[in-house]
This record gives C-alpha cells, sequence and structure tokens, in this order.
C-alpha cells in the first residue's frame, strides 16, 4: 500500500512540473513571440469546443436514459 502511495505521488509531482512548465511555454507565446494572436484563437477555439462537448454530452445522456415510471422509485 506504501509503494502505491509513492507512485501517486510521484505522478502528482509531475503533473505539477509539467503544469508549470506548460503555463511558462504557453505565457511566452501569448507574451513574447509573434504568434500570440493565433495561439489566443487557438485557445478560445478549444475552449469553446470543450464547453459544446460537455453541453452535447449531457443532452445525449438525457435523451438515451431509460425512462422511469411515475410513482416508482428509480434505483
Amino acid at each position: 500500500m506504501n509503494a502505491k502511495r509513492r507512485g501517486n505521488r510521484g505522478i502528482g509531482a509531475a503533473l505539477l512540473v509539467v503544469s508549470i512548465v506548460a503555463f511558462i511555454v504557453y505565457a511566452y507565446f501569448i507574451l513574447g513571440s509573434q504568434y500570440s494572436m493565433i495561439i489566443i484563437r487557438l485557445t478560445v477555439l478549444a475552449a469553446v469546443a470543450v464547453l459544446l462537448t460537455v453541453l452535447g454530452w449531457i443532452g445525449y445522456t438525457m435523451l438515451t436514459a431509460p425512462r422511469s415510471e411515475e410513482g416508482k422509485p428509480s434505483g
């Protein structure tokens, strides 16, 4: 059990380092390069795509969920 916990801590540390490095690279491209406008556009496009994908997923789940009969508890 202790080895599993150490593995999770290693993954957590790696995620922390990757997120910090990704932020630094992103900030450089936004603030210090000639590609800042395309980076901003791609970021907004990705954010809208994620939002609409989640919205579509919720709609699909609601559409395909089995109907529960009134008066009967589901589950």
